[in-house]
């Protein structure tokens, strides 16, 4: 299955190539495997995609990001306190990827 691009507070889990690891710089050189990877849609509100100020992670909206669970599970925390709407598709095929602690988004 090929998910469509991550809408409007949407954020979109598939699941990695063998071998790719974790976004993190830390996790990277500790050799940690990415376990999921995440693709952002816009996190921002609406008409405001352009203004200077605002937005979560502008820099990673629709670029896939490799993670492990642990670094998943603290960025979804974040984007869930700022994005209260958000809503994650779980596109990985695994029942646990994208509740690493239990949740939705």
């Amino acid at each position: 299955m090929t998910p469509g691009w991550p809408g409007h507070d949407e954020v979109v889990l598939t699941a990695p190539d063998g071998g790719r690891l974790c976004n993190s710089l830390a996790c990277a050189r500790a050799g940690r495997a990415a376990e999921v990877v995440v693709t952002y849609g816009v996190l921002n509100d609406p008409g405001a995609i352009y203004q200077a100020c605002g937005g979560l992670w502008r820099e990673s909206w629709y670029k896939p990001v490799p993670m492990c669970c642990g670094c998943w599970d603290s960025s979804r925390q974040v984007a869930v306190k700022f994005r209260p709407g958000l809503v994650v598709i779980d596109a990985t095929g695994t029942p646990t990827a994208a509740k690493p602690s239990g949740g939705r988004a």
